[in-house]
């Protein structure tokens, strides 16, 4: 699938996948290369997945703007993602319930993963009404925040994510792609949601 400016989208709603945020069911690929054929041989390029993973991509005023900006990031670096020799791609993940949750290690939302590894590891929240909004009582909900250069943002800057994307080419011989453990048991904060999250009319995949 691709979105207006042509750039392909993975998009999965759990339920399949190696755990790095690749779609393990597509033909000829594997976790961190893809086997391409040439003149009869195989070649392993490199693979970088840029997966969004959100609890909401139609009402979140975290997420959604931060999907939208991943897609601005990836399709700034393509060409230079092409240029390394590195498949860039990029997946949607929107996660319905706690058990989808627990099986891609979702610990807050939005998450952005670079071959299975959050590129914010300190992870900071604040209150976000919309996600509220999307509940039977308004309960209390937290979407991650982004912190960049001294300031606090709702929503992952562009040059945030160029700046992640090439750390993540230029090392990608070095740090090899990770597949998060499933989680025990979710943060508080997503028990909450999903707990009293309504069941019709609520999240779904943009296209």
């Amino acid at each position: 699938m691709r979105d207006p400016n042509g750039a392909e989208l993975g998009q999965q709603i759990l339920g399949g996948g190696c755990g790095c945020g690749c779609n393990s069911s597509t033909s000829n690929t594997a976790c961190g290369s893809a086997i391409v054929e040439s003149g009869g041989l195989q070649e392993v390029s490199k693979v970088l997945n840029a997966d969004l993973i959100v609890i909401d991509l139609s009402t979140c005023k975290r997420c959604v703007p931060t999907g939208d900006q991943l897609r601005a990031a990836v399709k700034l670096l393509a060409p230079v993602a092409d240029a390394l020799g590195i498949e860039l791609r990029h997946h949607e993940t929107v996660v319905q319930t706690s058990g989808e949750a627990k099986e891609i290690a979702l610990l807050s939302s939005p998450t952005i993963r670079l071959n299975g590894r959050d590129i914010a590891q300190d992870i900071r929240e604040s209150l976000c009404e919309s996600c509220g909004d999307l509940t039977d009582n308004n309960t209390s909900v937290d979407c991650r925040e982004w912190h960049y250069r001294g300031k606090v943002y709702s929503a992952a800057p562009v040059a945030m994510l160029v700046e992640a994307l090439m750390e993540a080419m230029l090392k990608i011989d070095e740090i090899p792609p990770v597949s998060p453990t499933p989680l025990k048991d979710l943060p508080e904060n997503l028990i909450r949601y999903f707990d009293n999250k309504k069941h019709a009319g609520t999240s779904s995949c943009c296209s």
